[in-house]
């Protein structure tokens, strides 16, 4: 390993790692690996190792970062990759910069070409350019297929101008299982445990913690500044200790929500303290048992207590979901429990709508209530379909119109095109409220994509009540 490639020394636990990537990343391209594989889950510390080798050896390395899931699909990929590395080599030398455009660049020759002449054209004295280009998060790429990353694992070989050497980071294990084969180098970021998560959060938290404003503003309410930094930091370690235990279970390994709820509860866990406390953590950790009996992030939304307490209609758990995301979500479970051979006849502004059982298209009857069998599968025209037809308009929202079958006659509350119905609806997606059949690399706009509610009777009806929809007289053909 050349002495002029610097392992970072302030990161725990990840010795093996650094020297592995000392090994690997070289400023020699004779011997430096084309291709690097960084396995791991989400929190092992993948980002932060490689941005703190890259950082500490700027002067000697080429690099740029590239965030595939930031792009959506893998089309504009390649101009991504075009992009970042022109911006890096024009930001490092403006009077060689380069005129190309990466929007021309479609296909992988066109990238070959592409790199090919930015690299001839922020060539040196001192030799070509050997660029790094870190693809963080590489399967998280909507719709990649094993092809993708074979044209990739290609492009250094075609470079004949400079080298461009490819760091892909992956969380899922299976994904590079395809490419087993190919003899590619790989290291592998195990999980913390338990105590390497205290000491890693304490490492990279009690400096922020104990130099905040509101802990400053605590001190001081108390102490004339008698109270040294490493006083300081021992409680702030104290704090996270506690957190790390007592939410551990609730978390399992996943750092960042760990780093989350520190967040959350440091202000609170300031009010319980005072001069008395403050050098007994025991006494301290009494007062402030409350914080650490619940994780404060529950669904209910606190604005809307007073409604409750009230005597308002609703029920005791309200959903803390935008009004589109809860009546996509009403909408999901018309698509799994409704016939779709009845939409026309219940859903369409362009039907008369009657009374009784002709407002049903004459269905019989059923004799198996549908809600107690298992969800059926629906794609997304017809849940988009059903959204458009029962979602109301700003002027619907102010009346007790909403949710009602004849609200439905009224032609003119469809809603426009709206961006946020496709953010919402990855939102449902994210907390498993609606499924799907594929899932990873879910496209919203595939129309092989298969998708399910997954969520039960009770709980759809306490969402409908919250936004005043009524959604049992959709279901008045079955019998309780």
């Amino acid at each position: 390993m050349p002495s002029s490639i610097m392992i970072p020394e302030d990161i725990p636990f990840r010795g093996y790692q650094l020297k592995a990537l000392g090994s690997f990343i070289t400023t020699d391209p004779e011997i430096s690996q084309s291709n690097l594989f960084i396995s791991g889950y989400s929190g092992t510390g993948k980002t932060h190792v490689l941005k703190k080798f890259f950082e500490l050896n700027s002067e000697h390395l080429v690099y740029a970062f590239l965030n595939p899931v930031e792009l959506v699909s893998w089309k504009p990929l390649f101009q991504a990759v075009a992009r970042v590395i022109q911006s890096t080599l024009n930001a490092r030398d403006d009077s060689a910069s380069t005129s190309m455009d990466p929007l021309r660049v479609e296909e992988p020759y066109h990238l070959v070409n592409f790199v090919e002449h930015t690299f001839k054209t922020h060539s040196t004295a001192k030799g070509s350019i050997t660029f790094y280009l870190v693809l963080d998060g590489f399967d998280s790429l909507q719709d990649v297929d094993f092809q993708l990353l074979l044209k990739f694992l290609k492009i250094n070989e075609l470079i004949t101008q400079g080298d461009l050497k490819i760091i892909y980071t992956v969380q899922d294990p299976s994904f590079l299982q395809k490419y087993a084969s190919f003899s590619i180098p790989k290291i592998v970021f195990p999980r913390y445990n338990q105590t390497e998560i205290n000491k890693v959060l304490q490492t990279a938290k009690v400096d922020d913690l104990s130099n905040s404003t509101v802990f400053h503003e605590k001190l001081n309410s108390f102490d004339n500044g008698t109270i040294s930094t490493e006083i300081c930091k021992n409680f702030v370690y104290n704090f996270i200790n506690l957190i790390v235990q007592t939410f551990h279970s609730y978390t399992g390994n996943n750092i960042f929500a760990l780093s989350d709820l520190i967040d959350l509860k440091w202000p609170s866990y300031l009010t319980y303290t005072n001069e008395n406390n403050f050098f007994d953590p025991i006494a301290l950790y009494k007062s402030s048992l409350p914080l650490f009996l619940r994780t404060d992030d529950g669904l209910q939304d606190d604005s809307l207590k007073s409604v409750q307490l009230s005597g308002s209609k609703n029920t005791d758990q309200t959903y803390e979901l935008s009004t589109i995301a809860k009546y996509l979500l009403i909408s999901a479970y018309f698509c799994s429990y409704l016939e779709p051979k009845y939409d026309l006849s219940i859903f369409s502004k362009k039907s008369y709508i009657k009374a009784g059982r002709s407002a049903y298209g004459r269905r019989k009857r059923a004799k198996t209530n549908p809600r107690h069998l298992q969800p059926s599968l629906f794609a997304i025209e017809r849940l988009l379909a059903i959204f458009q037809s029962i979602f109301p308009s700003d002027e619907l929202l102010s009346t007790n119109e909403v949710g009602s079958l004849s609200s439905l006659l009224d032609e003119e509350v469809l809603i426009r095109a709206n961006v946020e119905v496709f953010q919402n609806l990855a939102e449902l997606n994210s907390l498993k409220l609606i499924m799907t059949t594929n899932i990873k690399n879910i496209d919203f706009l595939s129309y092989k994509m298969k998708w399910k509610v997954n969520v039960p009777w009770e709980i759809i009806v306490e969402i409908a009540d919250s936004i005043n929809f009524d959604i049992s007289q959709y279901f008045s053909f079955v019998d309780e």
